[in-house]
């Protein structure tokens, strides 16, 4: 059966790559927030004359909310909130380099929205950025470059805050896409395993009720066919007869069980060509006379082989059960680069059985084993009387499994 990875796997692979993907953000976050505190505390003591422990407190608390995003969004937000407040505070006597939006408190609240966006929602990151607006919001009114720079400030964070929500949405959209491959995967898992169901079902078919047909014409045609049975051994085969029968009724309700549980089983060994004369003699012993011819050019291996074998004993055991010593005639050849399977058999000499009336499994599945090599097949009366099978299985066929 094709080896098919299984939803759970998906839905752990989505698990494994969300605790990746937090790992992976948390150390970036590490990272850029050692870079932004390191040219953040010169910036600010020497352009800004804040004083080193201030510059210190302030820029600890806009690059520190980056990492802390990764793990407890509101605490980073508000620590950003009070970064930003403080430093504008701290800043105030500017002489005129960017206030109270410098290029560092930009750059760190533009990062913390894209973290706050990717690691939890956007509106998380909307809220964040409105809180770095509203502290400080105030300060726009102290002059027209204070005004310019909240401007500036709060543009570039805004357009951080819609790139934030592009990259969760995309990223949202790759976590549902993963959740529905997963889904498919089951179905198709599911299929699958319908599909090896009915295969076995089909196994099951072919070589138990070939071996029951046998035995039960056997046993039904011992007493007339062996003189001077006692009468204990005539009673002896009937019984085999009956548990025969009994055993094909349970068979077939079996196969119905086969087909719609979720239970594995194992396949049948798979012979071929070299086992059609084996085959034949065991249907003659069943008073069915089967003429054989095989073309001596066949490889016995193959997909072919084997399809052609269970064919034709599906066939035969349909004569044995329907037609009870009709004459048959079972060729197997190669034309072009077809193998062609042909059984033909003429009008019974004996009355079916009353029970031999089947469950139509056998018919289906010469048709679906032929289709599975690319090739086809036919079957119905002839015009003379009896009736024909006839397949086309493609030799060079890599089919599916028999």
């Amino acid at each position: 059966m094709p080896s098919i990875p299984a939803a759970p796997a998906r839905l752990a692979r989505i698990t494994a790559d969300e605790r990746q993907f937090r790992a992976w953000m948390l150390v970036s976050t590490s990272l850029l927030a050692v870079i932004l505190f390191a040219v953040s505390v010169p910036l600010a003591a020497t352009i800004y004359d804040v004083n080193l422990l201030a510059a210190f407190a302030t820029s600890l608390a806009l690059a520190g909310a980056l990492p802390l995003a990764v793990r407890w969004p509101w605490v980073a937000a508000s620590v950003s909130a009070a970064g930003l407040l403080a430093f504008a505070l701290l800043t105030m006597n500017s002489d005129g380099w960017p206030w109270p939006w410098p290029v560092t408190s930009i750059v760190s609240q533009g990062v913390l929205l894209i973290v706050l966006g990717l690691m939890w929602e956007w509106r998380l990151g909307l809220i964040a950025w409105g809180m770095g607006v509203v502290v400080t919001l105030p300060f726009a009114f102290v002059d027209s470059g204070a005004a310019a720079s909240m401007i500036t400030g709060a543009a570039v964070t805004a357009l951080a805050c819609a790139i934030s929500v592009l990259l969760a949405q995309r990223r949202v959209i790759g976590v549902e896409l993963f959740r529905e491959r997963a889904h498919s995967a089951s179905e198709q898992q599911r299929r699958v395993l319908v599909e090896e169901r009915n295969r076995i079902a089909r196994e099951l078919h072919d070589v138990v009720a070939h071996g029951l047909s046998i035995i039960h014409v056997q046993a039904t045609s011992a007493p007339y066919r062996v003189e001077g049975l006692s009468d204990d051994a005539k009673t002896e085969f009937a019984e085999i007869a009956a548990s025969a029968r009994s055993a094909m009724t349970e068979m077939r309700q079996l196969l119905g069980v086969l087909r719609s549980a979720d239970t594995a089983a194992e396949t049948a060994p798979q012979p071929g060509i070299a086992q059609l004369p084996e085959l034949a003699a065991s249907v003659e012993r069943a008073g069915v006379p089967v003429t054989l011819t095989v073309d001596s050019s066949l490889p016995d291996g193959g997909l072919a082989a084997t399809a052609a074998y269970r064919i034709v004993q599906e066939a035969l055991s349909n004569v044995v059960r329907h037609a009870p010593g009709a004459p048959t005639f079972v060729s197997v050849e190669v034309l072009a680069d077809d193998l062609v399977v042909c059984i033909d058999n003429e009008t019974a000499t004996d009355d079916p059985a009353p029970d031999a009336k089947g469950g139509g499994h056998g018919l289906v599945g010469i048709g679906e084993r032929a289709a599975l090599l690319g090739g086809r097949a036919e079957f119905g009366e002839r015009p003379g009387g009896g009736y024909r099978v006839l397949a086309t299985l493609p030799l060079g066929s890599d089919g599916g499994s028999m």
